[in-house]
This record gives structure tokens, sequence and C-alpha cells, in this order.
């Protein structure tokens, strides 16, 4: 059985920005309000989405094994970094 890898690249990419914005809040934007800091979160989101949208990559399809290990990865590495 194989899948797009449309919704397991989805979230890996949040695992993997939640992780980084809360482990290093400061990487981002230095003293700024909640607000911003959760508007910066939303675009960097949706920017990496864009990118990997218009590469063509998350049309790929893999293996499903392939597509929950990055599904567990990015949730390990949100919780790891948390």
């Amino acid at each position: 059985m194989y899948w797009k890898l449309r919704i397991p690249l989805l979230l890996l990419v949040f695992g993997v920005t939640a992780g980084f914005c809360q482990k290093y809040p400061t990487l981002f934007l230095a003293n700024v309000s909640n607000f911003v800091a959760s508007a910066v979160y939303i675009g960097l989101v949706a920017v990496i989405i864009l990118i990997l949208e218009r590469t063509g990559i998350n049309e790929k399809k893999v293996h499903f094994l392939f597509a929950i290990l990055l599904i567990c990865v990015g949730y390990l590495f949100d919780s790891w970094m948390a």
C-alpha cells in the first residue's frame, strides 16, 4: 500500500517547527508578544508547506510504513524538544 507524502510531511513539518519554536523561542524573534510569535510560527509553517507544494514533493508516493515513520519522527522530535 502506498500513500502520498502530503499528510505525513505536513505532520512532520508541524512537529519539527513546533519543537524548534518551543526550545529556541529567541531563534525566530526575540522579545516579542505571543501574538507576533504565533503569527511568525504560522507564517513559517505556511512557507515550508508552500515550498513542498511547489516542488512537487507532496505528490510522491511512498510505502505506508515510511509515511508512518515520518509522522512518528515529527511527534518524537516535538516531544524531545519540549
